[in-house]
């Protein structure tokens, strides 16, 4: 199975991580336990997910040095997002700097996820 097929179902976790995370910002302080645990649920499972289907991949299939970079950043961005998020539900007031970090990673994941994708599909495509 290509690797594009495999990373269908964790990019629609990642919108549904994204739903539940701004319907958790709209609801404000003190954050609602179910959607709060909800949203830090489905993003575990997510990051677990994608973990066994890359490990899963076909051990032929080259990496690119971009892409192996690219994935590297989101794997550090999603530590980010943990960390922040972990930060903003212990705190009573959330500081500037978790919040503004926590909203731009996802973008930074999903943009160098993508890209990576993209350069692994190209690399399959090479083999045919």
């Amino acid at each position: 199975m290509n690797f594009f097929k495999l990373m269908i179902l964790p990019g629609f976790l990642f919108l549904i991580i994204i739903g539940f995370g701004l319907w958790v910002s709209k609801a404000g302080k003190p954050y609602n336990n179910l959607l709060f645990t909800f949203h830090k649920l489905i993003a575990l499972g997510t990051v677990i997910l994608i973990g066994i289907r890359i490990f899963k991949l076909d051990p032929f299939v080259s990496f690119p040095n971009m892409a192996i970079l690219l994935i590297a950043l989101a794997v550090l961005g999603v530590i980010g997002m943990f960390t922040t998020g972990a930060i903003m539900s212990i705190k009573d007031e959330v500081p500037n700097a978790a919040l503004l970090v926590h909203k731009i990673l996802p973008t930074v994941v999903f943009i160098s996820m993508s890209i990576s994708i993209y350069l692994l599909i190209m690399e399959q495509l090479k083999t045919l």
